[in-house]
């Protein structure tokens, strides 16, 4: 496999987009955004991220990166995206509030060319774009089983919506995500495809078990929850060591990402 290009974000752009509606779950807000339509949102896949601008202004010196949660493209009621942040910084956007924001971002998870059972994996925030990868692997007609990883329960993402769609739903702590996910494929038959969301350590662990195991994995090799200074290559901070057809080079997540093949992350910790 190539290494992937950039073609995500050519058709990004800097528009202006308005929160219509917010809901509590949990520990998060999940905020609903009116914005411009484009075909880049029809082509929008989980895994792919927005970038809302800081605004010194407004104390917010530092851009906002946040995953996709969904989108709903209808001709008369317009476009709309969803995204979630924690309840803490629900203000960052506002009902009524006209926002600038960049996107869509990166390259998200692809699905399978034919139906196979597959296990989706995913921790706390991290969890985002999940809830709509599993509806759209079901739509393919894949078995889907969960794994979902928090240190606080709170932390847990929409568990009740992911329930209804998938075969199979484990719940485990952060510091026994990779070994649960290693234990499900043991018990599992056929899973052909593993897919992980949560930080670097974590999205590396799972795709080393399911490497081991003898499993493809894809893998979000970009943490929202770590200080992220751009989302558009600038800066760096997210450079990431991995191992592609067996030279070690740097990657930038934010670039040619974040969704990546699981063994290029696993092969590097070697």
């Amino acid at each position: 496999m190539t290494a992937p290009g950039r073609s995500g974000h050519r058709s990004a752009a800097v528009l202006e987009a308005v929160a219509t509606l917010t809901r509590a779950s949990g520990a998060y807000d999940v905020v609903s955004l009116a914005v411009p339509p484009d075909p880049a949102w029809e082509r929008c896949r989980p895994g792919q991220f927005v970038v809302v601008p800081g605004e010194l202004s407004r104390g917010e010196p530092l851009p906002t990166l946040l995953w996709v949660a969904g989108v709903s493209v209808d001709p008369v009621h317009g476009t709309t995206v969803d995204v979630v942040l924690a309840a803490s910084d629900g203000q960052r956007l506002r009902e009524g509030r006209a926002q600038r924001l960049l996107g869509p971002l990166g390259r998200g998870f692809g699905l399978p060319a034919q139906p196979v059972p597959v296990l989706v994996a995913g921790h706390e925030a991290g969890s985002v774009p999940l809830r709509w990868l599993v509806a759209l692997l079901r739509e393919r007609g894949c078995e889907v089983h969960l794994v979902l990883s928090a240190d606080d329960p709170d932390r847990h993402l929409e568990v009740g919506p992911l329930r209804r769609q998938a075969s199979t739903v484990m719940l485990t702590e952060g510091d026994r995500f990779a070994t649960t996910v290693g234990g499900r494929l043991d018990e599992l038959d056929g899973v052909g495809v593993v897919y992980a969301t949560g930080s670097r350590d974590q999205v590396r662990d799972v795709a080393a078990a399911a490497r081991d195991r003898g499993r493809a994995s894809r893998v979000a090799a970009l943490d929202l929850q770590e200080p992220v200074l751009c989302g558009t290559g600038l800066c760096g901070q997210c450079d990431l060591r991995v191992v592609v057809d067996g030279q070690t080079r740097r990657l930038r997540p934010c670039l040619e990402g974040p969704v990546l093949p699981g063994e290029w992350v696993a092969d590097a910790a070697r």
